[in-house]
């Protein structure tokens, strides 16, 4: 009988050891889940409007996608419902007037963000930066542990002095400052961060532990900041 207990004694005290042991594993797993949740989806924002950041951040959606259609930034023309566009304006289907009050809109499995709080919510590096249309709205091109999209901004002084010539002439220079930017949403911050050059570009892949780029030039094309931010936004 002695020896019996001694066995099951033996038995309990192994199943605790195995248990004890097990217990790193679970903590790792959850500290896992914990980190693939600060991950922000385009797939994880259901269809509809986001009137202001706030609901944006809740998920907290308006389900009004067919009563409104995306236009053309020139010419303001109906855009095919599968046709995918970076950027465009939205208009209410029953009277093509444009969508201009909300922050975000998910239509047709892409998220757009408008222009405007793009210069509302930037950093104070990129308040000078400045598109042509405030009401339009830009696609998020890459999501992950950050949003990435892309849009036409120059400097808004040099283009506040070149419409400032007058005229046909001077309408023409500050449209063509405008170079396409790629820009950084940081959902968590309410922060959006213009890559301007290659500067900023190693700062963002610093920020997020990736492999920084050699700087011969200060200009940097958009096939780089597009092929670099894929390397560390997952």
């Amino acid at each position: 009988m002695l020896k019996i207990f001694k066995v099951l004694c033996f038995l309990c005290f192994f199943v605790t050891q195995i248990k004890a042991q097990d217990l790193p594993q679970n903590a790792v797993l959850d500290s896992k889940e914990v980190k693939n949740d600060s991950l922000y989806l385009i797939k994880d924002f259901p269809e509809g409007v986001y009137h202001t950041y706030e609901d944006f951040l809740q998920k907290k959606a308006i389900n009004m996608v067919n009563a409104i259609e995306r236009k053309t930034i020139f010419g303001y023309k109906s855009i095919p419902k599968d046709v995918l566009v970076d950027h465009a304006f939205f208009s209410w289907t029953k009277n093509k007037i444009k969508v201009t009050d909300f922050f975000a809109i998910s239509y047709n499995g892409n998220l757009y963000i408008q222009q405007k709080y793009f210069h509302e919510y930037s950093v104070k590096a990129d308040k000078n930066q400045d598109g042509d249309n405030s009401n339009s709205y830009h696609r998020v091109i890459n999501d992950g542990k950050f949003f990435y999209l892309e849009g036409p901004f120059a400097n808004a002084w040099s283009k506040a002095f070149a419409y400032g010539t007058g005229g046909a002439v001077g309408g023409a220079i500050g449209a063509n400052l405008n170079s396409l930017k790629g820009v950084v949403f940081d959902v968590k911050k309410k922060e959006f961060n213009f890559i301007r050059d290659c500067k900023d570009l190693n700062l963002l892949i610093e920020e997020y532990k990736g492999n920084i780029i050699d700087c011969t030039e200060k200009k940097i094309d958009i096939t780089s900041v597009r092929e670099n931010v894929d390397k560390i936004i997952k």
